[in-house]
C-alpha cells in the first residue's frame, strides 16, 4: 500500500476502509446479539402481512356465514323482538306496540262510498189535481133576483120567444149555451118569478114565470161556464113534466165530476134548483148535460130550463 510523502494514507482509501471496517464490526455486533439481519427481518414483516390478510379473509368468510345461518332460522322462527312504541301524530297516536308485539295492527279498510252513502229514496210523481165538483138540490123561493144573485153572470131563456135569451150586459157570455139537439118550445109553466135589471135585450123585469123545454127520452140542452183554481159556484133553475131528469156535470181541465136526477111522474110541472160548486186545477170550463133519461105518458114528458146564475 501506498503512503503520501508525510508517511499517511490516502485519504480516499482511508475513509473506504473505515466504512468497511465497520460494516463488518456492525455485521459482528448483530450477530453476536441475536438479531437477524436486516434482510431476513424484511422477510419476516412480509411473511405475517400476508398471514394477516389471510386471516382476515378467513374471518370474514365465517361471519357471513354465521349471518346467513341467522337469517335462514328466522324464516322459521320470528324474534320476539319488541316493537318501539310510535310517536303521536297531531291529535292521532298510533297504536302501542303492547298491543301485539312484533306485529303492526292494520285498520279496518274505510267502506266504499257506494256502501256508506244511502241509497236514493224513490220519487213517487205527485198524482194529478182531479178538480173539485159537488152538486146539490133544492127547491126554488118564490121570486129569484137574477141579477142580485149572478155577480159574475145570469141568464134566463123564453122571455119573449122559443129561442130567445135574455143574460146580464156586463156578464162577458161567460154562460153559454150549446147548440139545441132537440125540438124545443116555450113554456109559462112554472110555479116562481124571475126578476132581473141591467139584462139584454130586456133590461128589466118585475117578474116572469115563462122558460124552454123538450119532449122525449134522450132530449136536454147543454151549457157550459168557466172554471178555474178558485171555488165557483153555479145555479141552474130546472123543471121537470112527466119524466125523469138527470144532470151530468164535468171539468174540462181535470176529472172531478158530479151526477143526480129529477123525477115527476104525473103531469104536475116539477122544479128544482141545482147548486154545482166545483174548482179546476187550471183554466178551463165546467160542462152540464141536462137530459131526459124517460118520459112517462102518452104526452110531451121530458125536461124544462128556466135559468142560471154564476158567481
Amino acid at each position: 500500500m501506498s503512503t503520501t510523502g508525510n508517511g499517511r494514507l490516502p485519504i480516499r482509501k482511508r475513509i473506504t476502509g473505515h466504512r468497511a471496517a465497520a460494516r463488518t464490526a456492525g455485521t459482528r455486533r448483530r450477530d453476536d446479539d441475536g438479531l437477524p439481519p436486516p434482510d431476513e427481518g424484511r422477510r419476516w414483516n412480509e411473511t405475517l402481512s400476508s398471514a394477516a390478510v389471510i386471516l382476515a379473509g378467513v374471518l370474514v368468510v365465517v361471519g357471513f356465514g354465521f349471518v346467513a345461518s341467522r337469517a335462514m332460522s328466522s324464516h322459521s322462527e320470528a324474534p320476539n323482538i319488541p316493537v318501539p312504541e310510535a310517536p303521536a301524530l297531531g291529535e292521532v297516536t298510533l297504536p302501542s306496540s303492547s298491543v301485539s308485539q312484533g306485529l303492526i295492527p292494520l285498520t279496518s279498510p274505510s267502506p266504499s262510498p257506494s256502501d256508506s252513502s244511502p241509497s236514493p229514496t224513490p220519487t213517487t210523481k205527485a198524482p194529478p189535481d182531479p178538480g173539485a165538483l159537488t152538486v146539490t138540490s133544492g127547491a126554488v123561493p118564490g121570486t129569484v133576483d137574477l141579477s142580485a144573485e149572478g155577480s159574475r153572470d145570469w141568464v134566463h131563456w123564453g122571455e119573449q120567444s122559443t129561442f130567445s135569451l135574455e143574460r146580464d150586459k156586463k156578464g162577458g157570455f161567460a154562460i153559454l149555451e150549446g147548440a139545441p139537439t132537440a125540438p124545443r118550445f116555450r113554456h109559462a109553466l112554472s110555479p116562481q118569478q124571475f126578476t132581473w135589471t141591467g139584462g139584454d135585450p130586456v133590461d128589466h123585469t118585475d117578474g116572469t114565470t115563462t122558460g124552454i123545454r123538450t119532449c122525449g127520452k134522450g132530449n136536454g140542452f147543454s151549457i157550459s161556464a168557466p172554471a178555474g183554481d178558485t171555488t165557483r159556484t153555479l145555479k141552474l133553475y130546472v123543471g121537470i113534466i112527466s119524466g125523469k131528469g138527470r144532470l151530468s156535470a164535468e171539468l174540462t181541465t181535470g176529472s172531478a165530476s158530479a151526477s143526480t136526477t129529477l123525477q115527476q111522474k104525473d103531469g104536475t110541472f116539477h122544479t128544482a134548483v141545482f147548486t154545482l160548486r166545483y174548482r179546476a186545477p187550471k183554466d178551463g170550463k165546467i160542462t152540464l148535460r141536462w137530459n131526459t133519461d124517460d118520459a112517462f105518458g102518452t104526452g110531451c114528458g121530458g125536461v124544462a130550463l128556466q135559468a142560471a146564475t154564476l158567481r
